[in-house]
């Protein structure tokens, strides 16, 4: 009889496994009949009992069935619940000889196509967020052990993307890590570069903003928008000599360009070579005869040059002398008002240059221009 009460019981524990699993394939054929109540209510007992709350299959169909009802709902947190129930089928297959493997890994391969088409609705609606959860979860699959063994694959759009989500939802630190990524990867081209710059800019962390720069240009050097910007970062961080040596590898690649030779005169005129500044300001003219920052900037040299000659001539106690000083100084006022008065054709109303040219006409008792350009100062001044 005791023999016979202890096969009894036996049975009875099998019957009991059996029963809980049971529950769990059901909940799996409702969830492919659309009866997603009824699946939930047959794995709610499932995952509190001990026969069946360990067994790697539960977490399968609880991750079927989030799956499942989003579809229906468009809750982005539904998709969450459905990889972290994934991610700990997975955890207990693998304490389980991986018996279930084959099965997660066919669900997962749908799976990804939900989150992927997850996250281009959420670029679609603006919702930046949930594009970047998506996709994040895309890599956290397509990286695990089981995809990537017999086939060990990067797939670099979904970086990209996860990294344009992230900066497009203002998570800086999400998208500097995938950008970063995208360029390792040789991905987004100049584009990716561009972008990673601004998000370092917003973090302030300037060591890399220049590093990520120069490994741009040196990944794509046909990109001059790289270029243009790494000498912009120099030029505004008055690294100048840093500066000047990509302006000239700029002059080299795109002679054309008159951009570069403002520039390169910018520097000059700052480390007060003013020849080299003067040179390089009439050859972004040649190349634009209306470049108002060049006009501008070659009336002020001839200018202020004229002022420091007018102040050797005042220092002369001889006439004759003071006279031929002076008239180098005239000279130089002379040089300068023509490029003064075009680049006040060029901007008309900027009142730097009008303020110049007030005092040059003065200078040289031209009345009617000195009127004509003090009335327009006092009507943009509101006087």
């Amino acid at each position: 009889m005791k023999k016979l009460l202890f096969v009894a019981l036996a049975l009875f524990m099998v019957a009991g496994v059996y029963a809980q699993k049971g529950k769990v394939n059901a909940a799996q054929a409702y969830i492919e009949n659309g009866d997603l109540e009824a699946a939930a209510e047959r794995l709610e007992e499932a995952y509190t009992h001990k026969r069946s709350q360990d067994w790697p299959k539960t977490y399968i169909v609880a991750a079927q069935l989030s799956t499942a009802k989003y579809k229906k709902q468009k809750d982005i947190q539904l998709l969450q619940d459905a990889v972290d129930n994934y991610m700990k089928a997975i955890e207990l297959d693998k304490a389980d000889n991986n018996r279930f493997e084959n099965e997660i890994k066919v669900a997962l391969t749908f799976f990804v196509n939900e989150l992927t088409n997850a996250g281009i609705e959420g670029f679609n609606e603006q919702n930046y967020e949930n594009a970047m959860m998506a996709f994040e979860n895309v890599l956290k699959v397509n990286n695990l052990e089981m995809f990537q063994k017999e086939n060990p694959t990067v797939d670099t759009a979904i970086i990209y993307n996860t990294a344009l989500a992230a900066y497009n939802a203002k998570n800086w630190e999400k998208a500097s890590k995938y950008l970063e990524e995208s360029i390792e990867y040789n991905y987004g081209g100049g584009d990716a570069v561009l972008l990673l710059h601004q998000v370092y800019g917003t973090m302030q962390d300037s060591t890399k903003m220049a590093e990520n720069l120069q490994t741009g240009f040196e990944k794509y050097p046909e990109d001059d928008r790289l270029l243009t910007q790494l000498i912009n970062y120099y030029l505004e961080t008055k690294q100048n000599d840093e500066a000047k040596a990509y302006l000239n590898q700029a002059i080299e690649n795109d002679p054309d360009n008159p951009t570069y030779y403002y520039a390169r005169g910018v520097l000059a005129d700052q480390a007060k070579n003013y020849d080299e500044a003067i040179e390089d300001y009439k050859n972004a003219l040649e190349l634009d005869e209306t470049y108002f920052d060049a006009l501008y900037n070659l009336g002020v040299i001839y200018y202020n040059k004229a002022i420091e000659q007018m102040n050797v001539a005042n220092d002369e106690t001889d006439h004759a002398k003071f006279k031929a000083e002076k008239e180098k100084a005239d000279s130089l006022f002379k040089t300068s008002l023509p490029f003064m008065e075009r680049a006040h054709e060029s901007k008309p109303e900027d009142v730097s240059v009008l303020e110049s040219l007030k005092g040059l006409y003065y200078r040289f008792e031209m009345n009617d221009k000195y009127d004509e350009v003090d009335a327009k100062i006092k009507q943009l001044k509101g006087e």
